[in-house]
């Protein structure tokens, strides 16, 4: 007779997996200083008369502003600290914009508002921003007027930290119908980080440049970790003849990939229509 082992041979703990969740503490950046001066070209009284971020869209919950459905999205995703970074300009709204987000944000959040001096461009208000922001392992930073996927952000979060890089770029191989500055991205093969970045330069890359490498579009969202972006950007504006706007976007990363600094790449594959002007308005942020 042939007695039945008690010895499992597969041990419970072997069935594990990973919880991909965000960090504790991390920060979401909202960039709500636009003037909006694309969209106050329309016609319609109450895009001239709003602040850009406060323009309302149809969300699956109603009609509400930009700002607010910002807020909504990455309360619900688990961020406990949003950062709102606004603007001097008389243009943008800052008192009024400032003022919604602090009534409008989810009681368990830790809102803060940072107003920038002087104009210091995004990757500036970001920088400057993360002084104020202790013991932050990781920021994202995202626009307002962007409609990105913040459920796609812990997996974002995550990647970003698995590479350990100082910054990564949100991208998407599948940008949809009228993407601002579709293609304008090329990545290594694995797609894991930016080989050339061409957002708001009038150049092309040679074909025989872009062999093996896939071309992308930024979606907006940009991940950080807060003390190497802070020493990069320190090395950026000491390069400058005298200070000035930093954009994130146009300058500070395409100024770092050329220096052969690591931009990491996150594909989401999806759209993440920005709605910063009136026919973008229309077909991706007024659809009920």
């Amino acid at each position: 007779m042939t007695e039945r082992s008690t010895t499992e041979t597969r041990p419970a703990h072997w069935y594990t997996s990973a919880l991909v969740c965000l960090p504790a503490r991390a920060v979401a950046l909202v960039l709500a200083g636009g003037k909006g001066s694309r969209l106050r070209t329309a016609a319609d009284p109450e895009l001239q008369g709003t602040p850009k971020v406060l323009v309302p869209i149809d969300t699956p919950a109603g009609r509400t502003p930009m700002l607010g459905h910002v807020l909504t999205e990455l309360a619900a995703v688990g961020f406990r600290r949003i950062a709102v970074l606004t603007s001097t300009d008389p243009a943008s709204g800052a008192d009024t914009v400032e003022t919604y987000a602090l009534t409008h944000s989810a009681r368990h959040v830790e809102l803060t508002i940072h107003r920038e001096d002087h104009p210091l461009g995004t990757a500036g208000a970001a920088y400057a921003a993360l002084a104020h922001l202790p013991d932050t392992p990781a920021a994202v930073v995202l626009p307002a007027d962007t409609l990105f996927p913040a459920a796609l952000l812990p997996s974002a979060v995550a990647a970003h930290n698995a590479r350990s890089a100082a910054v990564t770029w949100t991208v998407t191989t599948a940008p949809g119908r009228s993407a601002q500055n579709a293609g304008r991205l090329f990545l290594d093969p694995g797609s894991e980080h930016i080989v050339h970045a061409l957002e708001g330069v009038d150049a092309t890359l040679p074909p025989d440049s872009r062999q093996g490498l896939q071309q992308a579009t930024s979606t907006g969202a940009v991940i950080l970790t807060p003390t190497p972006f802070q020493a990069l950007f320190e090395e950026y504006a000491q390069r400058l003849a005298q200070p000035a706007e930093a954009d994130l976007y146009r300058q500070f990363m395409p100024w770092a990939i050329s220096q052969g600094h690591r931009v990491g790449a996150y594909d989401i594959r999806t759209p993440a229509p920005d709605l910063g002007t009136p026919d973008r308005l229309a077909a991706f942020g007024r659809t009920a």
